[in-house]
């Protein structure tokens, strides 16, 4: 074997390197080949069907001429199910004469997409790219080492419209993301509408001018927000789904809840506060855990959220609980008295023990910070968040 030889394996390793280290993540198994397979205007796009949604996703990104369910081998791009891979696996062919890619399920043939994408020119993300493309021969494996991958998107303090949610769930998918943790309430404004409580989000969808919401983070001199509509979180929960990623909704509690605190001023506990050092300002912002009303009105909250999230799971919040605010309160350290609870911790292990009663009636479980744990009783199937 020859220098010429040599430099000719070696250029061929790093090409096969560099395509590999494109891929994000890496894959577990990348074997590059020769030739290429063209990409043109007469390329068909075949799909198995339960993988309608994956296809026409496919075919925005890439301008194909013909988007059809037909049997035809040569020139084509085929989605296809294959119940001997994993969940979210894939394997990716491709060969001089088309591209196949194969998954475990949908979310396994939506992750292929996106790195059958990563092998493209740049201009496929933008919708502008021109045809024909060629594509390098390989063939990729890959599963997801952690079945959950996932953003927390904050838009009770920082207010995002709809459209430019919907943007940053395209970014979420190119990176194969699969959850979307959609955090709606906090202290800063509440961005859910409710039919049957409407000033919840008309009123605490916005803080600062004539809202009960005090202005915070710079926008203090003008009215400031918005939320979002059922129909609008609909679609993004829909949208999210046709990108493999699930959306997770926030409602925070029994802490981090003064914007609505201040819409409904009966859910905090009942004690004057002291408003000296805060310029007059009322800062509670815990749910009284003693008022059989707040259980009711949590009811109504869960039943309209369960009925526009798909996710099996609502976050129900959980963390930075002031409980000096139950410790202050008669209605609380009565509750605490009565069911034998040895602290205030034990009192927010109650409230979310009632909390998660009203999601079983609505078929959903509960997911919490990790700060819930600490009362040491949280129910066996609450998800735990770090």
């Amino acid at each position: 074997m020859n220098f010429k030889h040599l430099l000719l394996i070696a250029l061929l390793a790093f090409a096969c390197r560099a395509v590999a280290s494109d891929i994000v993540p890496n894959p577990v198994r990348f074997v590059r080949s020769d030739d290429g397979f063209t990409i043109n205007s007469r390329t068909a796009l075949l799909w198995d069907e339960p993988l309608h949604d994956a296809a026409a996703y496919l075919a925005e990104y890439l301008p194909l001429q013909r988007s059809v369910k037909t049997d035809a081998k040569f020139n084509s791009i085929a989605l296809r199910l294959d119940h001997n891979l994993a969940s979210e696996a894939y394997r990716l062919d491709v060969r001089h004469d088309g591209i196949v890619i194969s998954g475990g399920d949908y979310g396994g043939v939506f992750n292929g997409i996106q790195t059958l994408f990563q092998l493209l020119p740049p201009a496929v993300y933008s919708r502008t790219l021109h045809l024909p493309a060629e594509v390098a021969c390989c063939h990729i494996e890959d599963s997801p080492r952690f079945s959950y991958r996932g953003v927390l998107l904050d838009v009770a303090r920082t207010w995002i419209p709809a459209d430019r949610v919907k943007r940053y769930i395209d970014l979420l998918a190119y990176h194969k993301i699969n959850k979307l943790h959609f955090h709606l309430t906090d202290d800063e404004g509440w961005r859910i509408e409710l039919k049957s409580h409407t000033e919840f989000a008309r009123v605490g969808g916005f803080r600062g001018g004539d809202s009960p919401v005090h202005p915070r983070y710079g926008k203090f001199s003008e009215k400031w927000g918005g939320y979002y509509t059922q129909a609008e979180l609909r679609d993004i929960d829909r949208y999210a789904a046709s990108r493999n990623i699930e959306v997770i909704p926030e409602i925070d509690m029994p802490g981090h809840s003064k914007a609505l605190g201040a819409i409904r001023h009966e859910i905090l506990c009942s004690f004057a506060p002291d408003t000296a050092r805060t310029n007059g300002l009322d800062i509670r912002n815990v749910w009284c855990a003693a008022k059989e009303s707040n259980y009711t009105l949590i009811d109504d909250i869960i039943r309209e959220v369960s009925g526009i999230f798909s996710s099996k799971y609502i976050h129900i919040g959980g963390d930075e609980v002031d409980m000096s605010q139950w410790r202050a309160c008669p209605d609380c350290q009565r509750l605490k008295r009565e069911k034998g609870l040895a602290d205030e911790k034990q009192i927010e292990d109650y409230f979310i023990a009632r909390v998660t009663e009203i999601l079983a009636r609505y078929g959903k479980l509960p997911a919490v910070w990790n700060e819930a744990i600490d009362g040491g009783t949280l129910p066996s199937d609450t998800r735990v968040h770090g």
